[in-house]
């Protein structure tokens, strides 16, 4: 019998040796002779302010792990191994000066280096927990991000790093994180901004970052992280998450409902497109200092991710490996379990022992990653057929970083150049890096390995195991998956209605015709615009007909209060559209699928998931990345079910657009535009020498204006008015039997004009808030 795992703090020495003395004792005589024969590390190791915990006691190869209270750190070193000699190895100061005694330091956060047009204090060289820094920006300038941030006990400032913008560059103005520094362009197209960390950081995201021609930055968030810091789990579990639901959400919506059960809600199966393939490989690190109880969480926390990504129903194949100084494969994506989660973890109980690697102390990730390659070139040689179409993500946990077999970079790049990782095919490939902090954890070199995308952490650390599995038990979680919409199936064989699946239709009873459109907002709320219903203004009378033909009444209308088409009549304004909106509440949910899903609205926390924004995001965040360039590219659906192209014109483009609604018959005496375009209006329509642009039909009003931004549908406005109707005369093209939608006379300039969701959010949080989850306006 040997001593196993123990905890020794300052005033235990004296009781741990009898405690060792005892159990020796009670040992069989080969088990003496075997710890006679091999030297033993000194007892005397202590931390001062913290304990100390052994994984395998004082013998070779042992780990000693110091552990310190919330907010402190183990200085110098968090791990020593017990080495053949029978000594310890060193501790060295970051300077290399020798360290003999351990002791634990209280956390610091990282300084603020740089802000630019604006002003923070205080300046200080790091800052204790709990201490705060404030920022404001000079006049002219918008702060975005957080405008105070409190130090945390993990080491990380919460909230977001603040930027001020003014608005007038390509791209948003890039954050400066804390602890870093910044040089090259500024928010111009084509733009570089290269990030630095101060020395003892370590640079997490991406060192350099580009703007591109989206009007959006390459690459990743960048942060500066001290070696000790690290991640909550409930961070990892919403940031983990939110990547993951976009990996898995990507591939979008193309099948039917029509196997669905009766009430399967989408908190508990997400249909995703039958088309679309999924390979997830999950790799664990078993090597000694892992320890036998920690590498079962490892296992524990792979289960939980199994069942959580198995409830998406897109084809998904699962890959198990464990690794020391060399993988072992568990599961196989060509195997014939690979599709059942079930009969996967069955095969990681029977299978997956921790045994299997022996006495190995090393981590051989190079080797667990080829190990993937290796298992890719093999599956594309037996199924080339759908191998362009799947999409990949690797999942590693690890203790520390590799120590043996080459940079695992270099395992990295082959994975990318098999798969044809371009800039048009990013989605093909996430690879996520877990460290398990109290060990050898090295933030660059996990950095160097994990995927860098816009808007999404690929890379974390735990304090420890069990923070590992809490952190994976909230990754999507399926009350979550109730906020997922905006998607949408763009594949070339998806069915108009599978394209825009939020896309309603709505007809009055005695009406042959559809008179007006509307967009799904939730399971029971539609929203359109207010003057469909004047000539027709029993709301019992109406039907909503959703994108698969069903059709549903309507419980209840709700327009804005203060919608009045008459309201300036006295004015010798026949018709005022301001607050033309309208909520139609369904009489039953709708059960969402391949052609019924809901449109994002802006300012929720489904379109925050969405946009990819940080939980501290605001509804000003949204609109002025919605809304940011002074011609947006947007699009609204036309009576034939098809995407029509506008550009909303905002900041100095603005004036000009608007100053065209007096063309209309209606306005045409109107002296002051601002008279019928209120401050609630987004206007479309070409401009002198501009691009050539849609324009709305009667009968398409109530209908979505919407942005897209990642593969994902963000409705910024309702269909009011226009003041050129393109389908007035209703021909129809005798081949394809759709509305020939004709161009307005030599100097007209046909302009539409929206409701914008932005400037309605008091009433749709009023009306909408047992539906849908809102985030702070500012």
């Amino acid at each position: 019998m040997k001593p196993q795992r123990m905890l020794i703090g300052p005033r235990d020495s004296t009781m741990l040796l009898s405690l060792c003395t005892f159990i020796l004792w009670a040992a069989d005589t080969t088990q003496e002779s075997l710890l006679d024969s091999t030297p033993s590390c000194p007892r005397e190791v202590s931390i001062k302010g913290g304990t100390v915990s052994l994984s395998d006691g004082y013998h070779q190869g042992s780990t000693l792990i110091y552990s310190c209270p919330d907010g402190s750190y183990p200085y110098p070193v968090q791990n020593r191994i017990c080495q053949s000699d029978g000594s310890w190895t060193p501790m060295r100061s970051p300077s290399g000066r020798r360290v003999t005694q351990a002791l634990c330091r209280d956390m610091r956060c990282p300084p603020q280096q740089a802000f630019e047009n604006g002003f923070f204090s205080p300046r200080q060289n790091s800052h204790a927990v709990g201490s705060a820094l404030n920022f404001e920006c000079f006049d002219g300038y918008q702060l975005r991000g957080s405008a105070q941030r409190h130090c945390q006990p993990n080491g990380l400032w919460n909230g977001t790093s603040p930027v001020c913008d003014d608005g007038a560059g390509h791209c948003p103005s890039l954050a400066i994180p804390p602890g870093a520094h910044a040089s090259g362009g500024h928010n111009h197209l084509g733009d570089r901004i290269s990030f630095q960390c101060l020395k003892g950081l370590d640079l997490v995201g991406s060192s350099q970052r580009v703007c591109t021609p989206e009007g959006e930055w390459s690459g990743a968030d960048t942060s500066c992280r001290a070696p000790y810091s690290y991640d909550r789990a409930e961070d990892i579990g919403a940031e983990f998450g939110a990547s993951l639901t976009n990996v898995l959400s990507v591939v979008s919506s193309g099948s039917d409902h029509s196997g669905l059960p009766q009430g399967q809600s989408l908190g508990r199966k997400l249909i995703l497109s039958k088309e679309s393939f999924l390979h997830v490989y999950l790799l664990a690190d078993a090597s000694h200092s892992v320890t036998k109880k920690n590498f079962e969480i490892f296992k524990q926390s792979l289960k939980i991710i199994i069942h959580r990504i198995a409830s998406f129903e897109v084809s998904i194949r699962f890959a198990v490996f464990s690794y020391a100084s060399q993988p072992k494969m568990i599961v196989d994506t060509f195997d014939d379990i690979a599709e059942d989660p079930d009969l996967v973890i069955e095969e990681m109980e029977e299978k997956m022992k921790y045994e299997d690697h022996g006495n190995a102390t090393g981590t051989n990730i190079q080797a667990a990653l080829r190990a993937v390659y290796d298992m890719m070139l093999s599956h594309r040689a037996a199924d080339e057929t759908h191998w362009d179409q799947t999409r990949h993500a690797i999942i590693l946990l690890t203790d520390g970083k590799s120590n043996m077999g080459g940079s695992p970079k270099n395992a990295v790049n082959t994975i990318e150049d098999f798969l044809d990782v371009k800039e048009n095919r990013q989605d093909y490939l996430d690879i996520y890096v877990f460290g398990v902090g109290n060990l050898d954890v090295d933030w660059d070199a996990m950095n160097e390995l994990a995927s860098k995308k816009a808007g999404e952490r690929h890379v974390f650390k735990v304090a420890d195991p069990q923070e590992l599995k809490k952190a994976f038990e909230d990754v999507l979680d399926p009350r979550d998956l109730q906020d997922l919409c905006g998607m949408a199936n763009n594949s070339a064989s998806a069915m108009p209605d599978q394209k825009q699946p939020w896309h309603v239709t709505l007809q009055q009873n005695t009406q042959k015709e559809r008179s007006c459109r509307g967009s799904l907002i939730s399971r029971t709320w539609v929203l359109t615009a207010a003057h469909c219903f004047r000539y027709f203004n029993y709301t019992p009378s109406w039907k909503v007909i959703l994108a698969d033909g069903i059709e549903l009444p309507i419980k209840r209308r709700i327009d804005h209060e203060l919608y009045n088409v008459q309201a300036k009549v006295d004015q010798g304004i026949k018709e005022f559209y301001d607050y033309d909106i309208s909520l139609l509440e369904l009489d039953m949910p709708v059960q969402f699928a391949g052609k019924t899903r809901p449109i994002c609205l802006p300012c929720t926390t489904g379109a925050n998931k969405a946009l990819k924004k940080p939980e501290t995001a605001t509804c000003k965040d949204h609109e002025s990345d919605l809304l940011s360039f002074e011609r947006v590219p947007a699009q609204f659906i036309s009576l034939d079910n098809e995407r029509m192209n506008v550009q909303i014109k905002t900041k100095k483009s603005r004036p000009t657009c608007i100053s065209e609604a007096i063309q209309h018959e209606l306005y045409s005496k109107v002296a002051n535009v601002s008279e019928v375009v209120t401050d609630r209006f987004l206007c479309s329509g070409k401009d002198e020498n501009g691009v050539v642009e849609d324009a709305s039909c009667k009968g398409e009003s109530g209908g979505s204006l919407f942005v897209e931004k990642r593969a994902r549908y963000v409705q910024v406005g309702v269909i009011s008015w226009g003041t050129f109707d393109p389908c007035k005369n209703k021909i129809k093209d005798t081949d394809t039997g759709h509305t020939i939608r004709e161009t307005p006379k030599l100097g007209r300039k046909p302009r539409d004009f929206y409701i914008s969701l932005f400037r309605v959010q008091d009433w749709l949080r009023h009306h909408l808030a047992g539906s849908l989850r809102f985030i702070p306006q500012q």
